[in-house]
Order: structure tokens, then C-alpha cells, then sequence
């Protein structure tokens, strides 16, 4: 039985002058050759694929670090203000203390010379009040009157000044001043590109942004008027600070206060979460200033 002879590719070169050239390939070859060409550029496209893809995720993560460098810049310059605020109010307060230790050494003076004048020796100097009622016992003369009536007037300058001052302190607790919660701002007060949609819409507050869970703070001292779940706000409190501001506090996971509850600055109050009408986990915040909405910044230190 003869053996049938492989099967070959002839490919023949005709010059012009030389003699004709022949050669002959295997018939297989160039099915190689096309599957060999055809797996390498398929290797190949994969290859710049796979690249393109780590490029895109690379650019990603980038766009990420350099978001929350940029939060955490912004976050770092509100943190500086806010230890500048505290340093121009402990000045004053250090202002004020000083100015209360000045009236004192003025009282205390006063108590000498009438000490002197009356001939008197009390070394454990009971207080201001106790030391005049001794000095009603001794016989008046004129500069102990002029003394009694100035030591009386300092008297009711220093408590008029010391319930002046608390006062103010009172009331710069019931200021919504104070940063309801940690987190990155993400939006802010004022018109907005819609994040439900097409067009702009007008953002009657600020978002923090942070996990769910993250503590939420009264901003400022005041009384509990609404605490439940309110359309588009899901789980919300809001707090009359009794001067004209309320605060709102809405997308909470968890709320911490009942309607009537009176709350101090720094309160916990609830839990950040995404309920509602909301994009992610973050806390909506709102300040009205006589019912109208204001801008939160303008406030908070």
C-alpha cells in the first residue's frame, strides 16, 4: 500500500533575468502562522486591557486620596479657626477675670482704710459684707460714710459686672455655634446642582458626611420641640434655642432625645445614618434664624 505524500504549498519566484525560483511549504504552516498571529494579538489586547483597566483604577484611587487630602485640609483649616476662636475668647475671658481681680484689690483697699480709720484688727477678714456690718457698730465720721458708701457702690458694680458676665455666657450657650458632628462637608447652604435629578434646587442647610453611627451633638443649648420621622428628612430632631435660632438635625439612623427634653451644647442627641429622602450616610443640618433658614457657616466656629 503506498503512503500518500504530505501535502505541500508551492510558492514560486520569477525574476526577470534569473532562472525560476521554487520553494515549497508545508500546507500547515500558515494555519500556524494565522493561530500564532491571531493568540498573540489576542495576548496583546488583554495585555493593554488589563493595563488600561489599572491605569483607570490607579486614576481612581488618586481621585480619592487627593479628595480626602482635600477634606482633610479643609477639615484641619475649620479645626485652626475654631483654636483661634478659643484662644480670642480665653483672652477675654482672661480679660474679664482681670478686670474682676482689679475691682476686687479696689474693695479690698477700701476695707483697709476703713480697717485703719476705725481702729480696727480682724485677721481673718470674713468678707466684704460681714466687715461693713462691724463698721455700723463704730462711731461715723464723714470719711467713714464717704468710705461705707463708695465700698457699696464697688460692691454692686462687682455683682452687677459678675451677673453681666454670666449673662453673656448664658446666652453664648444657647448660640448654635458649636460643629453638630465630625465628618466632611460635602454640601453646602445655598443653590445646588439636584443629586436627585436634572437642574438646580436650593439646599437649606449643610451635609456632614461620616459612617453610620458617627455621634451627633446638640450645637447648642435648648429644648427638644421635635424628635421623629419627618417626610424627606427620615429620622430628625430639631431644638428651639429659646433667642430666635432653631436647629435641625435630620437622615439620622438612631435618635437619642424625646420631644420636651431639655438639651446642653455638646449633648449627644443621635446617630448619623441615611434615612429619608438621602444619597449616603450624613447628617442634613439646618439653622433658622427667626423661622428662616440661614446659612450654617456663618455660625459655626
Amino acid at each position: 500500500m503506498e503512503r500518500k505524500e504530505d501535502e505541500r504549498l508551492c510558492i514560486m519566484i520569477i525574476p526577470h533575468r534569473d532562472r525560476v525560483r521554487k520553494f515549497s511549504i508545508p500546507s500547515w504552516l500558515p494555519k500556524v502562522l494565522s493561530i500564532a498571529m491571531a493568540t498573540i494579538l489576542l495576548l496583546l489586547s488583554l495585555f493593554i486591557n488589563n493595563l488600561h483597566s489599572s491605569y483607570q483604577s490607579l486614576k481612581e484611587k488618586y481621585n480619592i486620596k487627593s479628595a480626602e487630602v482635600n477634606a482633610l485640609k479643609i477639615e484641619n483649616n475649620k479645626k485652626n479657626v475654631q483654636i483661634i476662636n478659643l484662644k480670642s475668647q480665653g483672652d477675654k475671658l482672661q480679660e474679664k477675670a482681670a478686670e474682676i481681680d482689679h475691682k476686687l484689690m479696689e474693695i479690698d483697699k477700701l476695707q483697709r482704710e476703713l480697717e485703719k480709720i476705725a481702729g480696727m484688727q480682724n485677721p481673718s477678714r470674713g468678707g466684704v459684707l460681714s466687715e461693713a456690718q462691724n463698721l455700723q457698730d463704730v462711731e461715723s465720721t464723714d470719711e467713714v460714710r464717704i468710705l461705707l458708701d463708695t465700698l457699696e457702690l464697688k460692691e454692686v458694680e462687682l455683682k452687677n459686672f459678675i451677673e453681666d458676665i454670666e449673662a453673656r455666657l448664658e446666652y453664648l450657650e444657647t448660640v448654635p455655634d458649636l460643629w453638630p458632628a465630625n465628618g466632611r462637608l460635602t454640601s453646602k447652604f445655598g443653590m445646588r446642582q439636584n443629586p436627585f435629578g436634572r437642574g438646580k434646587d436650593f439646599h437649606s442647610g449643610i451635609d456632614i458626611a461620616n459612617s453610620r453611627g458617627t455621634d451627633i451633638v446638640a450645637s447648642a443649648k435648648g429644648i427638644v420641640i421635635f424628635s421623629g420621622y419627618k417626610r424627606g428628612y427620615g429620622r430628625t430632631v430639631i431644638i428651639d434655642h429659646e433667642n430666635g435660632y432653631k436647629t435641625l438635625y435630620a437622615h439620622n439612623s438612631e435618635i437619642l432625645v424625646s420631644t420636651g427634653d431639655r438639651v446642653e451644647k455638646g449633648d449627644l442627641i443621635a446617630k448619623m445614618g441615611s434615612t429619608g429622602r438621602s444619597t449616603g450616610s450624613h447628617l442634613h443640618f439646618e439653622i433658622h434664624k427667626n423661622d428662616e433658614p440661614i446659612d450654617p457657616l456663618s455660625i459655626l466656629k
